[in-house]
């Protein structure tokens, strides 16, 4: 069951701003390796937790389409869902862009989406097809079902006058009226805005851009400025959040990911791993 990212995350989890705050660094001569760390470490946490921490565009190959044999679930692990389903790993899912497949004459058609429906609400998402249907024969060949489809848990914003863009164009359908929260790495959101807070969508002047309101229908907030740092729709889970600052810290202050001491007792602080296995969706 291959799984190929075909559009990369537009921004990092956390700024090199903030990693240098943590790293109590204040000049800006080890920015690229603390780069190399912040990949590393959301590599990782990444991997571990079978989770997306920034939108990213995947593409889940299939042989065919699921009947009664459970696809995607590891080995040992019970999970209780409908024969029929297919898991879509490296969530939280966003969207779901295309489901398409070789048809009996080896021509690849759209399923519309009426045909299915997506669970977008857990670890791992799941699509079945909708009440009343079932998915069509395939063509017996490998890679003969293609399912495009978004994930993530935040995505990059920049902001321009009062309306904010999505980096990446990369996040779920947004309406008028729908609620929102914003974060921030290495600075501050564009003012006044604040995290921890809900926001409305006032209006949507493309797919991928919008203004908020403090209110459902209110008025459009006006940002006096367009933020520092990077500013996020959403926002990465707190946990991952925490490990990868520990462990960013821990590899720029060894310089390495061991240490090796003569007549000194090294203590692994096993809580820091474990702030992952509240994030993951299969622990490994």
């Amino acid at each position: 069951m291959p799984l190929a990212s075909i559009i990369e995350p537009a921004s990092k989890p956390i700024d090199v701003i903030e990693a240098r705050a943590h790293v109590r660094q204040d000049v800006t001569a080890d920015d690229a390796l603390l780069d190399t760390y912040i990949r590393a470490a959301r590599r990782f946490a990444q991997e571990y937790c079978h989770r997306t921490l920034v939108a990213t565009r995947y593409k889940l190959v299939l042989d065919s389409f699921p009947g009664p044999t459970l696809m995607g679930v590891p080995a040992g692990v019970a999970y209780s869902l409908p024969a029929h389903a297919v898991l879509l790993e490296n969530g939280p899912i966003l969207a779901v862009q295309s489901i398409k497949y070789l048809d009996m004459n080896g021509t690849q058609q759209t399923l519309a989406p009426s045909v299915y429906t997506v669970d977008m609400t857990g670890l791992p998402g799941r699509i079945t097809p909708s009440f009343g249907q079932i998915w069509p024969p395939v063509l017996p060949q490998i890679g003969a079902v293609e399912i495009v489809y978004d994930a993530g848990d935040c995505a990059a914003l920049t902001a321009a006058g009062n309306v904010l863009a999505i980096k990446g164009g990369l996040w779920k359908t947004l309406n008028i009226g729908d609620a929102v929260r914003l974060s921030n790495s290495g600075g501050a959101l564009p003012a006044p805005l604040q995290p921890d807070t809900d926001y409305y969508a006032q209006s949507l002047p493309t797919a991928t851009s919008l203004t908020l309101a403090a209110t459902a229908g209110g008025a459009v907030i006006a940002l006096t400025d367009a933020g520092t740092g990077t500013s996020f729709i959403g926002a990465l889970h707190e946990s991952v959040r925490s490990w990868m600052l520990m462990r960013i810290g821990a590899l720029f202050e060894n310089r390495e990911d061991e240490v090796i001491l003569q007549r000194a007792t090294v203590v692994k602080v096993s809580y820091v791993d474990r702030l992952l296995d509240g994030a993951a969706c299969w622990l490994n």
